[in-house]
């Protein structure tokens, strides 16, 4: 290749790559655009080479194992085109297909500003909806959500603040306080914003999941305490000052008691709880109208607190979850083929309706959605996988840290969603390892760990194989 074609590709590839990180948290379309031309410019400025030294690693070929099942499935499936299908998981290429690239420390970090940036956007438009209720904020998703939903924004605001206040850490190490500071402030406002908005269960408990790792990154105990405790009062304040957090902690609260209650009749709970349809009119009872003070809840939802029974959301999970074992042990090697759950879902609606009142394509679980449709084989790919990233990420230099949270936050959220099938956690998880990996797979056999660390002289520090053009040509 021409080194000035190269050198576009690099640009094109490294300008794409920005884009979709500061696309992710804001608009599906726009990420779809800044990844299409993320992958074109990525495979042109891969050699040979590059493929052949990427492909050694099940880091690389697992995800395009897993993707190749799914794709084999279609041959047995009942609607291989059906919702929740290939299509859903063709991101699970952009990991290979990123780590063939060659990135510097200043590249990487240019394109986590620019998801930085977006999560900046994003935060200071949730707190003026927050501060300012009355405001023009009628196009926002939710309270405090101006786009997507507050799970998708818990989620990017926990990666984005554990990431700065990774950042934090090392500006402190290398003396420059008042940036340090600064990128702390900015990290625990990202924080607290989870907690303002609408609670997310699985974005509070990546939240806080990710605080502790955090935590353990720190040096000494009593600095770690000093972070600690602010971390524990923002959390406490943000609660108290919001209504709608207030009325979701009560919700995850009744939830937790009835789980606990119920817990040996789990499997019958899809047959036998209904949820009471949304217009039967409803006696509001003086404990209600309590609940109902902390803020916009409806007395429905209310009664629904005071019975001591699951919420839809908890309820529909339950029920989605025993039907999918139920459905993974009808075909448990190579399951029932890629696009067949919402069909298997809708095949036992008339005897067991769903509490949404309808069949849903996905069992909200990452590891049910796969096995679903390819079987337990798929379920153990996707497990591997999991395992193949952390093993790689085991370190303590910085993007093995960086990597353990990508992953951490990954395996949590794919308890309660199918995170990698879902447009921008899926696509953030799959371009962070791919980065990531790229970073580290390319490694010198004895460049120390501490070359990896942010407070590094800003020059073009080569992470692996020579950038130069000349091995290409």
């Amino acid at each position: 290749m021409d080194k000035r074609i190269f050198l576009i590709v690099e640009r094109g590839r490294q300008s794409s790559a920005i884009l979709t990180a500061f696309m992710l948290p804001i608009t599906t379309t726009g990420t779809a655009i800044a990844l299409t031309l993320l992958a074109v410019f990525s495979l042109f400025s891969a050699s040979q080479e590059d493929w052949r030294h990427i492909l050694r690693f099940p880091a690389a070929t697992l995800p395009i194992s897993l993707f190749a099942l799914l794709a084999i499935s279609m041959l047995w499936s009942p609607q291989p085109f059906g919702p929740g299908g290939v299509s859903h998981y063709a991101k699970l290429l952009l990991i290979p297909i990123v780590m063939a690239g060659t990135y510097s420390q200043r590249q990487a970090m240019h394109i986590a500003y620019g998801f930085a940036a977006a999560c900046m956007v994003l935060l200071v438009l949730s707190i003026a909806s927050l501060s300012w209720g009355s405001g023009p904020w009628g196009w926002f998703k939710g309270p405090g959500v101006p786009v997507k939903d507050n799970a998708v924004q818990s989620t990017c605001f926990s990666l984005c603040a554990f990431g700065l206040g990774i950042y934090s850490v090392q500006l402190l190490r290398a003396k420059q306080n008042l940036t340090a500071v600064c990128a702390g402030v900015v990290a625990v406002a990202l924080f607290a914003d989870v907690f303002l908005i609408t609670l997310s269960k699985t974005g509070v408990l990546i939240a806080l999941a990710l605080a502790i790792r955090l935590l353990a990154y720190i040096d000494g105990w009593q600095i770690r305490v000093a972070v600690a405790i602010p971390l524990c009062l923002v959390a406490g304040l943000a609660v108290s000052f919001s209504s709608e957090a207030q009325r979701r902690v009560k919700e995850i609260s009744t939830d937790l008691r009835a789980l606990k209650a119920e817990s040996s009749e789990t499997t019958k709970l899809g047959a036998t709880q209904t949820p009471s349809p949304p217009h039967k009119p409803t006696t509001v009872s003086p404990k209600t109208k309590e609940i109902e003070s902390l803020g916009t809840i409806s007395a429905e939802r209310a009664e629904v607190v005071l019975s001591g029974k699951p919420t839809m959301s908890t309820a529909s999970r339950l029920d989605f979850w025993s039907k999918a074992v139920e459905f993974i042990w009808q075909s448990p090697i190579l399951g029932h083929g890629a696009g067949s759950t919402k069909s298997l879902y809708a095949s036992v609606e008339a005897d067991r309706p769903s509490p949404y009142g309808e069949a849903v394509p996905d069992p909200h679980n990452q590891f049910l959605a796969i096995a679903i449709q390819a079987g337990l084989l798929g379920g153990a790919l996707l497990m591997s996988m999991w395992t193949a990233h952390l093993v790689l990420f085991w370190g303590t230099s910085v993007p093995q840290v960086l990597g353990q949270a990508v992953v951490l936050q990954n395996v949590l959220g794919s308890l309660f969603n199918s995170q990698l099938s879902q447009v921008t956690q899926g696509t953030l998880y799959c371009l962070a390892v791919g980065l990531l990996l790229a970073m580290l797979v390319r490694r010198e056999p004895n460049l120390r760990p501490d070359a990896y660390a942010l407070d590094v002289e800003p020059q073009e520090v080569v992470l692996g194989q020579p950038k130069s053009a000349d091995r290409r040509l």
